[in-house]
């Protein structure tokens, strides 16, 4: 399938219609909500799920890359969300490397891994430079982003919220 790669230990796809209820299940886990839904952001609603996977389709026909579903390749089972995707950092256009681990899964390395495989993508495609968005108070993704490269790049409100921004450039 375009669009599918392969880790030691993961398969990287593509998302389709078809994974609406692994969204779902997923971005509706405390576990997942406490890092990208944060109060005061309201909790994942339906419609707001629906629209991420419709949204991360699409970006997959608009540009040939993009956020994929992360599954254990030994298991099949369903791992998380990573790879690379258009974002906006205070009204500038950057590529983002987002993530998130199923919370069962958190601690394996397996967000690294991941993180890992799209970096590689990213330099592929050229790209000068790739961003990664991150809570102050999630040491977790703090780790992924220096373990992978990235450098603390200051703080910028992304999605109403403070974050840390890191960069990672100069392949």
């Amino acid at each position: 399938m375009a669009g599918e790669r392969q880790t030691e230990r993961l398969l990287l796809r593509r998302p389709t219609p078809e994974d609406r209820a692994l969204y779902h299940a997923h971005f509706t886990q405390p576990g997942i909500e406490r890092w990208l839904r944060p109060p005061p952001l309201p909790p994942f609603e339906t419609n707001a799920l629906d629209q991420l996977l419709e949204g991360d389709c699409a970006h997959w026909s608009d540009h040939g890359f993009g956020p994929w579903l992360l599954i254990d390749k030994r298991t099949g089972a369903f791992v998380g969300r990573g790879g690379l995707s258009w974002t906006s950092v205070e009204g500038t256009a950057e590529i983002e490397l987002p993530w998130s681990i199923e919370p069962h899964l958190h601690g394996q390395g397996l967000a690294t891994e991941a993180a890992i495989a799209a970096i590689d993508r990213a330099r592929e495609l050229r790209f000068e430079e790739v961003v990664a968005l991150v809570l102050p108070a999630n040491a977790a993704s703090r780790r992924v982003a220096e373990k992978t490269g990235f450098k603390q790049n200051g703080e910028v409100t992304h999605a109403g919220l403070p974050h840390l921004l890191f960069r990672l450039h100069n392949w």
